[in-house]
């Protein structure tokens, strides 16, 4: 566009002052995206998890220290971070941000690996999960579930990795089946 016609249309928008118009907008798009995440929901994934081989028994607790004793210390299993507000005015909801297992190769209880994500050592190496605490820690909660004290490790991995294809949560990066993973890398 020529000066003449770049004056042309400043003068056709008469007293806006596009530039605080800019700033503004501006800010508003970075007040709001800072919370945006993609979230994948595969329904044949979800609906192909029947619990039937491990059959798991969820609980929950509010994410802060002050919880920490409600997580059990002589159990190992899986968990997951859910934003989720369980006011009564508000419908049932959740948001699967992250799912994991309390041990990868040896026995770890889920109350040890509860007590990591209070460690700033453990959020400096892993950048999504610091972004998640920081950004929704006031609705973050910890859901986990204990499995069998005999479940082979294979199988607690096993299973990790299926919780994880199935709901693809926007803070883990790995773990996931080789079939998915090539799909997703179409995008």
């Amino acid at each position: 566009m020529t000066d003449a016609n770049s004056s042309a249309a400043a003068q056709d928008l008469g007293s806006l002052d596009l530039a605080a118009m800019a700033e503004e907008n501006d800010a508003a798009v970075a007040a709001i995206k800072k919370y945006e995440l993609l979230f994948i929901l595969n329904t044949e994934k979800i609906s192909g998890l029947d619990g039937s081989e491990n059959p798991l028994a969820w609980n929950s607790v509010r994410f802060g220290k002050q919880e920490i004793d409600k997580v059990p210390d002589d159990r190992e299993g899986v968990y997951a971070f859910v934003i989720s507000d369980p006011r009564a005015f508000l419908p049932p909801h959740g948001y699967i941000m992250y799912i994991g297992l309390s041990g990868k190769n040896a026995f770890r209880s889920l109350h040890d690996r509860y007590s990591d994500y209070f460690k700033p050592s453990e959020l400096q190496r892993r950048p999504r999960i610091k972004r998640m605490i920081l950004q929704w820690h006031p609705l973050l909660r910890f859901h986990f579930a204990p499995v069998a004290r005999d479940l082979p490790r294979a199988e607690l991995k096993a299973l990790e990795k299926r919780l994880i294809t199935a709901f693809l949560p926007p803070c883990c990066k790995g773990d996931i089946e080789a079939d998915t993973r090539e799909k997703m890398a179409a995008f």
